[in-house]
Parts: C-alpha cells; sequence; structure tokens
C-alpha cells in the first residue's frame, strides 16, 4: 500500500515535467537526459549532479505497444521486433532508411495469441532487415489497416563489432510493483551514461517478471525497459520465475513466449515423457536456447530450466533432453571460429546463492573442452566472480583494492593478477547481482568457492566491452539508503577485470 501510495505522489509531483512523456520515448530524449551524470572514476560512489532529468524521463516512459527490438541471430544485417495489439488484427512493421524517409517498406508479422489470468493478448513477432551497417533507421509497428499504429522510432544497424562493442548485463529486474520497475529504469540509464559506452544490446539473465501469470509486470517491465530496448536488442535467456512448473496449461502457452522474439536455432527435442506430469511440448526451448555470432564474440544462451523439475532445488530433469541440450551445445561450439565465447544462462554452475549441481556437472565439462570463456549467470541475486579449472578454483595471488565485497585469492605473493589474467587459466563465472530491488543478502548460501563475493542489497550493472584481444568488465553498483529507492545517492564502480588471449 505504501509502495502504491508512493508511485502516484512521485507522478503526482511530476505532472508538469511528464506533460510531454508519452512522446518522450524516443531514442533521442532519452540519450541527452542520460548524460547528466558525472563519471566516476573510483570505487566511491559519484554524487548524481542533476538526477532530477533522469527522473523525468523515467516517469514519461510510455509504451503503449509493448514495443522491444530483440537479438537476431544475424545481428550484422537483421534485428528482431516483439510488440502488442489490443485485438487479433493483422500486425505489421513499418520501417526505412532515415536517410530515404519516402520509402518504407512494410513487414507482415506472425501473431501470437495467449491467455495471461482472465484475457487473451495478442502479441506480433517480424524482423527488420536486411541493414546496412552503421546506417540509421526508423521504424514502427501497428495493424495493416493503419488505425492503431506506434511513433516512429530509431534503430541503428552495427558499425564493425569486430573492433570494439559493448553490452550491458541485467540480472533478475523481477518486480512485483511499479515502483520497482521503475527504479530498474533509473538504474539502467544511470550506469548507461555514467559508463561512457555506446551498448550494443541488454543482455538478461533470466527473471524479468516475477510471477509470470501477472499481466501487470510485464507491462512494466516493457514499459521501463524501453528506456533502452526500443532502440537497442535484447538479449535474454529464460528464468524460474518464467517459467513455473512442468505441467498445466502455462508451460504448453508461455507468456515469455509471447513478449519475446529471439533467435530459433537452438536444439530439437524429443517428447517430454519421462517425468511424471511432464506437459511441455517439443518446441518448449524455442528462443530460449540460441547462440548467436555478434562481433568477435560468439554467444550462447542456454535455457538452465532445462534441467529442473520447475522447483528451486532444481533437482530432477529429463535425462534424454537434456542430454540433446547438451549434444547440440557440443556441436554449436566446435562449430565457432569467434575469438571469444560467451555463454548466458540463468542457473549458475558456480554462484553464492544457490547449488545448481546438475547444470554444473552437464556443463561445465563441454566449457572447459571447448575453451568457453566467459559465464554470465543470474539467479543468485548476489554478485560474485569465480575462475575454475577443472573443477577447482584457480589460485589467484593480488587483485585490485577492493572497498566493497570479499576477496579470497587462495595464494599470496606477486604471481596471478585476479583482475587481468590469460582465459587458459580457465573459465571466469559471474553472477550479477539483482538489477532491480530484490536481494538475497547473506540469507542463502550455496556452500560454493568464489574469489569476490558482495552481498549488499546495492544493484549491480556489468558493462562488457569486447575487442579481438581482450574482454574487458566494468561492474558498477548504485549506492542506495534503501533497495527500493528510484534514485540512487550515487553511481560507482564495484569491480574492473580483464580476459586475454595466451598463457
Amino acid at each position: 500500500m505504501k509502495r502504491s501510495l508512493l508511485i502516484l505522489l512521485i507522478l503526482l509531483f511530476a505532472s508538469t515535467a511528464s506533460a510531454c512523456g508519452e512522446t518522450t520515448t524516443s531514442a533521442t530524449t532519452q540519450t541527452t537526459a542520460t548524460t547528466t551524470l558525472t563519471t566516476l572514476q573510483s570505487t566511491e560512489p559519484a554524487t548524481t549532479t542533476e538526477a532530477p532529468s533522469i527522473m523525468d524521463v523515467v516517469i514519461g516512459l510510455a509504451n503503449p505497444y509493448n514495443v522491444a527490438l530483440f537479438m537476431n541471430e544475424d545481428p550484422a544485417h537483421f534485428v528482431n521486433v516483439n510488440f502488442e495489439l489490443p485485438s487479433a488484427d493483422e500486425g505489421i512493421v513499418e520501417w526505412r532508411r532515415a536517410s530515404a524517409p519516402g520509402v518504407i517498406e512494410t513487414v507482415p508479422c506472425v501473431r501470437k495469441t495467449t491467455a495471461i489470468g482472465t484475457k487473451t493478448v495478442y502479441t506480433f513477432a517480424g524482423t527488420i532487415g536486411p541493414l546496412n551497417a552503421g546506417e540509421t533507421y526508423e521504424y514502427r509497428v501497428g495493424n495493416s489497416a493503419g488505425t492503431s499504429m506506434d511513433l516512429w522510432r530509431t534503430y541503428v544497424a552495427p558499425v564493425d563489432p569486430e573492433t570494439s562493442f559493448s553490452f550491458a548485463v541485467f540480472a533478475d529486474p523481477q518486480e512485483n510493483d511499479q515502483l520497482g520497475y521503475m527504479a530498474f529504469a533509473h538504474a539502467a540509464m544511470s550506469v548507461r551514461a555514467i559508463s561512457e559506452t555506446t551498448w550494443a544490446f541488454g543482455l538478461f539473465v533470466g527473471d524479468v517478471v516475477n510471477d509470470h501469470e501477472i499481466r501487470n509486470q510485464w507491462n512494466w517491465f516493457l514499459r521501463y525497459a524501453s528506456c533502452f530496448a526500443v532502440e537497442i536488442p535484447i538479449a535474454a535467456t529464460i528464468g524460474n520465475h518464467e517459467h513455473g512448473a512442468l505441467s498445466g496449461e502455462r508451460v504448453m502457452q508461455m507468456e515469455y513466449d509471447a513478449f519475446m522474439n529471439l533467435p530459433s536455432n537452438g536444439p530439437t527435442y524429443q517428447a517430454f515423457d519421462e517425468l511424471d506430469g511432464d506437459d511441455r511440448p517439443e518446441n518448449v526451448d524455442r528462443g530460449k536456447t540460441y547462440s548467436f555470432d555478434y562481433g568477435s564474440a560468439h554467444f550462447v544462451a542456454i535455457d538452465t530450466e532445462l534441467f529442473c523439475d520447475g522447483t528451486t532445488a532444481c533437482a530432477d530433469y529429463d535425462e534424454t533432453n537434456a542430454g540433446l541440450l547438451v549434444d547440440w551445445l557440443e556441436a554449436d561450439l566446435a562449430s565457432s571460429e569467434a575469438a571469444w565465447t560467451i555463454i548466458f544462462l540463468h542457473r549458475g554452475p558456480y554462484s553464492l546463492s544457490y547449488d545448481s549441481a546438475s547444470v554444473r556437472n552437464l556443463l561445465v565439462p563441454v566449457f572447459e573442452a571447448y575453451g568457453v570463456d566467459l559465464v554470465l549467470s543470474g539467479h543468485d541475486h548476489q554478485y560474485s566472480r569465480s575462475v575454475y579449472q577443472a573443477g577447482s578454483a584457480v589460485v589467484f595471488h593480488r587483485s585490485d583494492d577492493y572497498p566493497l565485497g570479499t576477496v579470497s585469492l587462495l595464494g599470496s605473493g606477486d604471481g596471478l593478477n585476479f583482475n587481468e589474467y590469460a582465459s587458459s587459466i580457465g573459465t571466469t563465472y559471474l553472477a550479477g547481482n539483482s538489477a532491480g530491488t530484490k536481494f538475497y543478502g547473506d540469507s542463502s548460501q550455496s556452500g560454493l568457492f568464489m574469489q569476490y563475493e558482495f552481498r549488499l542489497d546495492q544493484p549491480v550493472i556489468p558493462v562488457v566491452t569486447v575487442t579481438p584481444d581482450a574482454i574487458v568488465v566494468v561492474s558498477y553498483y548504485l549506492a542506495k539508503t534503501s533497495p527500493v529507492d528510484i534514485v540512487p545517492a550515487g553511481v560507482g564502480v564495484l569491480e574492473r577485470f580483464r580476459i586475454t588471449h595466451g598463457d
């Protein structure tokens, strides 16, 4: 009740500022508003100089058609679009080159009909392209009759990502109310400004909603993710809060599938009949386990719910189909010629809160056999980083100073540096703290050893930059008096580390 009242007061207080809010979701307006933070050079939080300007944009965010861009399996030439219409119309995407606005391409879309609670939701999936590198495009969604049309939005095709590109990692922004998603948007915009990098995409490692059966949570997520997701594509994989149990209509018709439009080049399964009451269809994993190349990196999204029985313990899994996923993963990694391999999934093999033993036992040998460089996960609501090889934590001898969190290197002296090391020593596992307001602190323990852990109730958003020679990660934390504060006291650098090639 108090949070609802606070939302109302915020909206009333900013009513004059948000008079133009219905039209401020364009890329130009948002980018301008996010450039008002001071860049931070240390691990101490920097005070935001004009935070209300970001707050004005957060309040004014509007996304009535639940539009978002999504990663295509060929991101150099195509980008996916997903949106919602109020009825079962024929959905379309119109797109054009910004330099030639009179020439409009029209793309018919696939309609997805999904029951959420007592409502029927009509969402639509389309693809824009082929695109020219670095060119600016405009697009809008709507129905073929033209009676329901969104505003024109902007997308810039990738420019030579082989040289360098960056992306942000969002773990578990799951919220129960609008206030939490407003805090998530403010955090994303603050880090986007202070990181002084251009994001190629936003990468979600599961649990974008807290309860997949509640329609408002999807609406709030897409409304506040539109602070970047209408101009920068989303790459995502599913979490346990979007999946639910293995039986019933929900698993046969997922809300996740309705609101996402991700690559479908993943594994093909047999019937899901090994577990009692398993109603999953054979295409349940479409758009959840997949891969794509971006610049010098090969990315693989893995649906770790496939190894689970729908419970937190993740104890049981369909061994036949889990084996098919592993077989597909081995073939996918074997065929890649990229300089780097980055895996993202929800349940991490090594992390602080949960011991996902089936994920670790099935996937880690494959990661090590094919030289996976970086594994990004969520689920824990605690930030951690470790480097493992052959089931053992790598012994580091020195590191940067860490004013926040705990570093346990195992060794001492001037040997291996925890903040700069070669990928050949092992695979790096990074579990993200929540990008929203839900934290576990010290309340949840996996018993697994992690070289670095950060358990404070502060959102953390890592920004990863990939070049042919290195992967550089800068993880930003947002200093808050209370986890539910929308405006942070400042933004600081939690840690920096660099992975290189070589021995």
